[in-house]
This record gives structure tokens, sequence and C-alpha cells, in this order.
């Protein structure tokens, strides 16, 4: 027996609704809030840009609630604001290729891992090498610092393979013959 119309949309708009909590959930597991991953979530069924007041509405979240999620999401590029507007008002669609969100959302995130990481090694390797150079350092201390120089020296290697990855992965070149 065939459904109604309107059966039909009930049981499309509860598959979307079961969609959109595993994207947020999804989404919380990467460092977002679930919220965030909700509005993502939302917006990413929707087929056409939202504003803010929209999406508020859509969400029942508070303004500021709404503000801190569209900014998370728009940092982590899942979301993106037009340049057009509607009567004065921001834009805002959200990325619904998974290959591309993927990959701006890993690129961005661990770019900065090593940046931070890479700095703090460069800014030690020289320190630690002073150090176990110097005349007056016990055996000990010298011992344990060359234990932690061939650490990083072993993370240098570790951040250099993952920038490799990180330039790769901003290429492209993991999704070859895969988006749709």
């Amino acid at each position: 027996m065939a459904m109604s119309h309107d059966q039909n949309s009930e049981q499309r708009l509860k598959i979307r609704k079961n969609l959109i909590e595993a994207m947020a959930q999804t989404m919380d597991l990467y460092g977002a809030t679930h919220s965030s991953g909700q509005l993502y979530g939302v917006m990413f069924f929707e087929n056409r840009p939202m504003t803010l007041d929209e999406m508020k509405i859509e969400m029942n979240m508070s303004k500021s609630n709404m503000s801190y999620a569209v900014r998370s999401l728009l940092e982590s590029q899942m979301v993106k604001k037009l340049e057009e507007k509607q009567d004065r008002k921001e834009l805002y669609v959200a990325e619904v290729d998974f290959f591309l969100a993927f990959q701006n959302f890993f690129t961005l995130k661990l770019q900065r891992e090593i940046d931070v990481m890479t700095e703090a090694i460069n800014n030690a390797l020289p320190e630690l090498t002073e150090l176990i150079l110097d005349e007056h350092i016990s055996d000990e201390e010298r011992k344990l610092a060359l234990q932690d120089l061939h650490k990083l020296r072993h993370g240098q290697k570790y951040y250099e393979w993952l920038q490799q990855f990180v330039d790769a992965l901003k290429r492209g070149e993991y999704f070859k013959d895969l988006s749709c």
C-alpha cells in the first residue's frame, strides 16, 4: 500500500532528523559542540542559504549561542558566508560536499597542530643542545637531555610527514575520482 504525500514527507523529515543528530554526534567527536553539529546538519539539508534569524528560529537557540555556533562552523569552513545579502542580512550556506568538508576541517586542525608543535620543537632544540654541551651538566642530566633530544628529532620527522600529508590533503590528492 502506497504512502500518502503527508506520510512520505513525515518519513523524510524523520530520516533527516536522525541524520542531523548523527552529524551532531560525529562533529562533537572532532571538537565542535553538539549544537554546532546540529546547526550544520540543519543547514546541510536546507536547499538555500540561511540568515542568522532563520537559523535561530529553526534551532530555537539564543542569539549568542547561534553566533558562537556559526562562528565555529565558519572557522572550520563547514559553513561559508556569502557575498550577497537578503534584506541587508548576512547569508550562510553549509558545505555539502563531504570530501571538501573533510578536507577543509582537517587541514585547518592539522595545520594548527603542525605550526604549534614545530615552533615549540624548533625553539627547544637549540636550548637542549646548549644544555647537553654545557660542561657543568651532570651525566644524569645530559643523559635525560639526550633522550629528550632524540624524542624531539623523532617528533620533527613526524611533523614533516604530517605537513606532507596536509599539503596533499589540501591539493585533494586523496579524493581523486571520489567527489559526486
